[in-house]
């Protein structure tokens, strides 16, 4: 099967569905082929030179293909639109590869809008797909709004979604709030829409070795970033932004602190919040470190932490064997059920008395198992994979 996998733009050493869910079809054997912009992630973020370059290099990246983990990446020039990306030369590319199935990652987007133009000319099948949820979609959370407020939105997104959902197959909404939003704000038929988590990649994510050998590598790193042997470590993987305020658990670490209680902190990332973080007492940052590195630094955490909107990261630690706390408006309460607490967003006094609660080394334990156990069976990109590729054959011999 020649799968196309269209997204608005692609870093390599990241663990986003872009990367991972197109090495998983080609390991089963699909010829897949990803089509993305010439822009890196977050692109034109305005603290991309100071966060993100370091790392992932320049934002614009050059025309071309290559072979990435069994799959092929082509990257195309890109315009705007009303601020929004469109493809350049998406036609002539699409010809070249003659596919029997396209998926793109939004419900609607002008790269959609293209796609699904296109559905036609080249008879290959189309998917969709919705990862916005309601942490970072207003409409959704705003109890009353008018219907002159929403009367933009209905005309230049639940419109066209509306239009573009009458050439698709399929659309995966990635927790229950993003199927609700792709329904209600998006004009996706119910009955075209099927639940589809994000998943992790279980090559990487995985607990490590109980051997002696394991414990003194775990000792010795932990001894290299500052922590003793007997501090509990929470950690946090991500941007340093307001949006996902991991400041709220630097707070809530320097109060476990001045309280004598040994858990410290460790964040794995940039951002604009990075100084505030710095200077909470028990707290160490370290830069940004490529996707497949980040095992080696939940294998010496004892805690993953998210204090707002969800994170594949998320899934990551759990596979990991780490016991999560996130936010309790988190819709998708499937990523902690059994394997972790929520607490009461931005509240960093609850935070830290949530975390308080697992400084039981079984609790931590029980819960960590439970994870390990939930994301090897229901979450990895493999098991995913293979779920969309039945989907992809049902849909192209229908």
């Amino acid at each position: 099967m020649k799968i196309v996998i269209l997204s608005v733009w692609f870093s390599e050493n990241m663990g986003y569905i872009e990367n991972c869910l197109p090495k998983s079809l080609a390991a089963l054997g699909n010829d897949v082929h990803v089509i993305s912009t010439t822009a890196q992630v977050y692109y034109n973020d305005p603290d991309y030179n100071s966060v993100y370059e370091p790392y992932l290099g320049k934002n614009i990246q050059e025309v071309g293909q290559k072979s990435i983990d069994g799959f092929t990446l082509h990257r195309l020039p890109f315009d705007l639109f009303l601020n929004k990306i469109y493809f350049k030369d998406l036609k002539e590319k699409l010809n070249e590869i003659k596919p029997d199935v396209v998926q793109t990652f939004e419900p609607f987007s002008f790269y959609t809008l293209q796609a699904a133009f296109y559905k036609n000319k080249f008879k290959y099948k189309f998917f969709t797909a919705n990862h916005t949820v309601a942490s970072v979609f207003s409409l959704y959370t705003q109890n009353k709004t008018s219907f002159f407020q929403r009367l933009p939105f209905y005309l230049t997104r639940t419109l066209p979604g509306r239009l573009i959902s009458l050439v698709t197959s399929r659309c995966y909404p990635a927790t229950i709030d993003a199927l609700d939003i792709a329904v209600k704000f998006y004009g996706i038929p119910k009955e075209k829409t099927k639940l589809a988590c994000l998943g992790v990649d279980t090559d990487f994510f995985k607990p490590p070795v109980n051997d002696s050998k394991e414990s003194e590598l775990r000792k010795s790193e932990r001894t290299k970033i500052g922590f003793d042997e007997q501090d509990i470590v929470c950690i946090y993987t991500g941007r340093f932004t307001e949006g996902k305020n991991p400041l709220c658990l630097a707070n809530a670490i320097q109060l476990l602190q001045e309280q004598g209680h040994p858990f410290k902190a460790l964040f794995m990332g940039n951002g604009p919040q990075l100084k505030e973080i710095k200077s909470k007492r028990g707290c160490v940052v370290h830069e940004f470190v490529p996707y497949h590195e980040l095992p080696k630094y939940y294998a010496l955490a004892d805690i993953g932490v998210w204090p707002r909107q969800e994170s594949t990261s998320m899934l990551d630690a759990a596979s990991c064997g780490l016991p999560i706390v996130i936010s309790e408006k988190v819709q998708a309460k499937e990523r902690v059920e059994g394997n972790g607490l929520t607490y009461a967003e931005n509240d960093h006094m609850n935070l830290a008395e949530v975390i308080l609660k697992l400084k039981d080394i079984d609790l931590r334990k029980s819960l960590g198992e439970f994870g390990k156990n939930k994301i090897e069976k229901e979450y990895s990109w493999l098991k995913i994979a293979q779920d969309r590729q039945v989907d992809y054959k049902y849909f192209i011999e229908k």
